[in-house]
């Protein structure tokens, strides 16, 4: 939720304390320590051995077809939202908000 890695998936790989997790992510996301605060979980669970490596994690996300699990998932839906609407110009704005007023 917070920082450069926002909206990125990561797995869960181990706990290093009760606030910290060791995290591991396909793409641009490498192997980090993050604070529990600054991660969303979800229900979507990956079968793999405690503090594997990152080619053991790469490989499960790939065999049980995680990323669209979590595209099928509302906290991604209503991220991808918020971010189209954050890009909108003034007048998209503009014209939203005279769309909204007209219906009502």
């Amino acid at each position: 939720r917070l920082g450069d890695d926002v909206g990125k998936s990561a797995v869960v790989v181990d706990l290093v304390d009760q606030k910290h997790l060791l995290v591991d992510g396909p793409g641009g996301l490498g192997r980090k320590v993050v604070r529990l605060n600054q991660v969303a979980i979800t229900d979507i669970k990956v079968n793999i051995p405690r503090s594997c490596k990152t080619k053991c994690v790469r490989a499960a996300l790939a065999k049980e077809g995680v990323e669209a699990k979590l595209a099928a998932t509302s906290l991604v839906k209503n991220f991808t939202a918020k971010n189209a609407k954050a890009a909108l110009g003034d007048f998209a704005r503009f014209k939203i908000r005279v769309a909204k007023t007209a219906s009502n």
